[in-house]
């Protein structure tokens, strides 16, 4: 009961006007020094012979680790908001890099590949191995949210076998209204804060007659009162999670078809 009241305070909160948090300066540099820091590690993985982060592993699950990303052994503090850091891993068998690739660039398709996740999205430039692309996302969980986001996406193969994919948002703006996007969007980093920032690291290796696949996000979100922070980590901890493994899941099934062919 008392979890339930708590639930019910948190959809109030975040669905009112007064709900509404602020990005600060100080939030956004903090997180971009925690991505920094987040792809110093991968690049000292990789240049160590370290590609895939969890190894590979053939079972037919999604596998779903939570990351803490440390700079000089300490923890990268985030004033103002909540960082989440999680790693999916999975096997698609009978795909090529080839397919992977296809679908990873499909984007004029992504509202049928990620459907619910993704309900809009197209290219908006395309030059070599980058891509600047817009997505409009769909969520919901105790209240339904719309972003309009645009990421930049750079694809690059260190080896004939493997594919590394960066993409980060470079503008996540909040609609209004989720069902009427024609009313408009809330001010930048002046909205509910459910999503401020995202960055997303794919690597991809072609082995043992099929692709083994990581997807690593770290995500920025509000900070909320300690009142309700219990309650909170729940949603915050479940929330990527799962978005994380739709999108594995969405990834492998659309790679699955494109090899059939």
């Amino acid at each position: 009961m008392v979890r339930a009241l708590h639930f019910g305070l948190l959809a109030l909160m975040l669905s009112s006007p007064a709900g509404a948090a602020e990005l600060q300066p100080s939030t956004a540099e903090a997180f971009e020094r925690y991505a920094r820091a987040t792809e110093a590690r991968m690049d000292r993985e990789q240049k160590s012979g370290k590609f895939l982060t969890l190894g590979k592993t053939q079972h037919g699950e999604i596998h779903t680790v939570e990351e803490h990303t440390t700079e000089n052994g300490a923890p990268v503090e985030v004033p103002g908001g909540v960082v989440q850091h999680w790693v999916g891993a999975m096997f698609m068998p009978g795909v090529t890099l080839a397919d992977v690739r296809a679908v990873m660039q499909d984007y004029a398709n992504y509202s049928k590949i990620y459907s619910p996740d993704v309900i809009a999205s197209k290219v908006i430039k395309a030059q070599g191995d980058d891509y600047d692309i817009f997505l409009r996302l769909y969520k919901r969980q105790m209240v339904t949210v719309v972003f309009n986001a645009n990421y930049h996406v750079h694809y690059s193969q260190p080896a004939p076998n493997r594919m590394l994919v960066r993409s980060v948002a470079t503008r996540i703006a909040e609609l209004k209204d989720a069902d009427d996007p024609s009313k408009g969007e809330l001010p930048l980093g002046n909205d509910r804060g459910f999503l401020w920032k995202l960055n997303s690291y794919w690597r991809f290796e072609e082995a043992d007659g099929g692709v083994y696949a990581e997807c690593e996000a770290i995500s920025l979100s509000r900070d909320v009162p300690r009142l309700l922070q219990g309650v909170v980590n729940m949603f915050v901890r479940r929330f990527p999670r799962e978005s994380m493994t739709s999108t594995m899941e969405a990834t492998r099934r659309a790679a699955t078809q494109h090899a059939r062919r």
